[in-house]
């Protein structure tokens, strides 16, 4: 039995033959496609003319003569150049018309996910790769991937059974969990300010009981203190109370809330000035207010008591007791909210979304200016990370989003400029941005910081990006030194992956760049497309070149590449849809721009039955990776 299930030398240098050569066959493939890159066929008009200059040289031809003659091997080059763009470029698929998409067998992969994952509970008969995952982040990937493939519809309840939004929708909230914070961490770290107290938020949600329909809460955090401000409350029985248009809460550095009126008549001014002077009449620790004017119950004792600080945060999973929560894990969570329309008030209530906001502030860092990534790093000393400050910033934006429709403000820019600081101090000197100050560009890290600084408006609605015109100008030029042949890489002199197709372009989207000026899309296009698994749906790492090879069998036996990086995962697979849909929707913005009438390199051709399908994608947000309709 062990001499039949032993395989000898020779059939060992037969499989790895064949590998060799199907390998050979996609480097050839590969030297085909230089061709096809913008670049080298400029530089071949750039090679007759230096050939027509030597053979100028070489004749002795000088004066007009040896001019004219350099000129008609330029023309040549030129020629030979305009019409191989012509002929060949724009049809770049006709040659491979094998490379197709199939979005329905790639949105049942993700489906398939779903169902042996969350819906089915037996045992399954594969291993699961580092790609793969139940954790939060993952839902999203696969969530966000499957609304992106079915454009026209609003959110996943529209395409997933109730049962499953159900389920999705109690996994999120399971694993959002509640912390009290003693009141000497908030003095000692300084986050007095930026915190809102127990109470702050219990006045918050009296006003909201007490508030109309169309009444707005703004609530200013700050240096100053935090103000709880209310417009438009409709009052009955009294005259003076029509002319008050605003009830103002301040919260002063270690005072109690006071309770100030803004009028429009002098009358109601001096009975709230009367009123005001009798309050200092009366002793601190009886002070209570009672007016038949205003209707307004008085004022507590002075008595100092110990607030509450309350933070909420979503861990990776419902298994509370593994993981502590973290602002990776909180982002992820409320964009699966929005994808399953679960952002109502009894869904998330206002409480918790301000707990959440709360929980952000806190992991801030006052003196260096990022933001941490859970309470455990937040209170150990940590360099920062470019990702924590993103997906923080992000969180803030949907709990701002969340809580506009319910006509609540909250306004904050006290730490706008400290992050701005810290994010400028990753940038390097080859135009990209680090995970930390001092150290290598990356494309992940770049994306990162791009999107912060669009997120940290000042307050003329600007970013920062868009001011500095010769920072934004370096920064492209690295983003499109990510580009090679064969797809897109991460870092200098390191291998392409799918997923740097997202990273790079959607950074690129961001600072509004047109992808079709800037890189030869069709290529792009296709190295994803290479990518994809045809039989069983998916992307991965790489090219699926391989692909109908036995892995389980040859693995062992070809050390040169890793052939697992060809399975399809669940990350990959979600960049490289969103990669697709963000160059299908970059080109056909600035195709209906119509901006340069006389561009040959601007009319892109994609074939109709691929575009067929990539038409089926929706808009996806640059900066969120998810349909840009639920993002405004």
């Amino acid at each position: 039995m062990e001499k039949n299930a032993s395989i000898d030398n020779r059939n060992k240098d037969i499989i790895k033959d064949s590998l060799n050569s199907k390998l050979l066959e996609s480097n050839k493939y590969d030297e085909n496609t230089v061709k096809h890159n913008k670049s080298s066929l400029i530089l071949s008009r750039q090679f007759y003319g230096i050939i027509g200059g030597i053979t100028a040289g070489i004749l002795g031809l000088q004066g007009i003569k040896g001019f004219l003659f350099f000129s008609a091997f330029t023309l040549i080059g030129t020629l030979m150049t305009f019409f191989h763009i012509k002929n060949n470029y724009k049809s770049f698929f006709a040659k491979y018309s094998n490379m197709e998409l199939d979005i329905k067998l790639h949105e049942k992969y993700f489906l398939k996910s779903i169902k042996e994952k969350l819906v089915s509970k037996s045992k399954r008969d594969y291993e699961s790769d580092k790609y793969e995952s139940i954790l939060i982040n993952g839902v999203f990937w696969v969530l966000s991937g499957i609304l992106i493939m079915n454009k026209g519809k609003n959110n996943l309840g529209d395409i997933l059974e109730k049962n499953v939004i159900d389920m999705l929708y109690l996994l999120v909230m399971q694993s959002l969990q509640k912390k009290k914070i003693k009141e000497n961490i908030i003095y000692n770290y300084k986050k007095e300010n930026n915190i809102l107290s127990h109470k702050d938020i219990n006045e918050v949600m009296k006003i909201i009981k007490q508030k109309a329909c169309d009444d707005v809460i703004n609530i200013k955090i700050g240096n100053e203190g935090t103000n709880i401000s209310m417009g438009n409350i409709p009052h009955h029985n009294s005259k003076t109370n029509e002319n008050i248009s605003r009830i103002e809460f301040h919260k002063n550095k270690g005072q109690q809330i006071n309770i100030a009126f803004n009028t429009n008549e002098n009358t109601t001014n001096d009975l709230l000035i009367n009123n005001m002077k009798e309050i200092d009449k009366v002793e601190k620790k009886d002070l209570n207010l009672y007016t038949n004017a205003t209707h307004l119950s008085g004022l507590k004792n002075n008595k100092k008591k110990k607030k509450k600080f309350i933070v909420c945060g979503f861990s990776p999973c419902n298994k509370k007791w593994l993981y502590e929560p973290n602002v990776i894990s909180t982002l992820s969570a409320i964009q699966i909210l929005f994808l399953i329309n679960r952002t109502s008030e009894n869904d998330i209530s206002t409480k918790t979304l301000l707990e959440i906001y709360n929980f952000i502030n806190l992991l801030f860092d006052e003196d260096k200016g990022f933001y941490h990534f859970s309470l455990k790093s937040f209170l150990l000393h940590f360099d920062g990370d470019m990702r924590f400050v993103f997906c923080s910033l992000s969180s803030i934006y949907f709990i701002n989003l969340l809580l506009s429709k319910r006509n609540i403000y909250i306004y904050n820019n006290s730490n706008n400029q400290k992050c701005i600081n810290w994010i400028l101090n990753c940038l390097n000197a080859d135009g990209g941005f680090s995970k930390f100050p001092g150290s290598e560009s990356h494309a992940g890290t770049t994306f990162c910081a791009v999107n912060s600084l669009n997120l940290l408006k000042d307050n003329n609605n600007r970013s920062f990006l868009f001011t500095n015109k010769w920072i934004r100008s370096k920064l492209i030029r690295w983003l499109c030194d990510r580009y090679e042949n064969q797809g897109i890489n991460g870092r200098v002199s390191k291998s392409h992956d799918v997923c740097y197709s997202w990273w790079v372009l959607s950074s690129l989207v961001s600072l509004k760049c047109n992808l079709s000026k800037l890189l030869n899309v069709n290529i792009l296009i296709n190295y994803i497309l290479k990518c994809q698994d045809k039989d069983n749906g998916g992307f991965s790492r790489v090219q699926q070149n391989d692909n109908y090879i036995k892995k389980s069998e040859n693995f062992n036996y070809y050390d040169k590449e890793n052939i697992s990086h060809k399975k399809p995962d669940l990350f990959h697979s979600f960049f490289a849809i969103s990669a697709l849909s963000i160059i299908y929707n970059n080109i056909q913005y600035y195709k209906n721009k119509k901006s340069d009438k006389y561009d040959i390199f601007g009319d892109i051709k994609i074939p109709k039955h691929l575009e067929d399908q990539l038409i089926q994608l929706n808009d996806v947000h640059s900066s969120f990776a998810m349909p840009v309709y639920m993002t405004i």
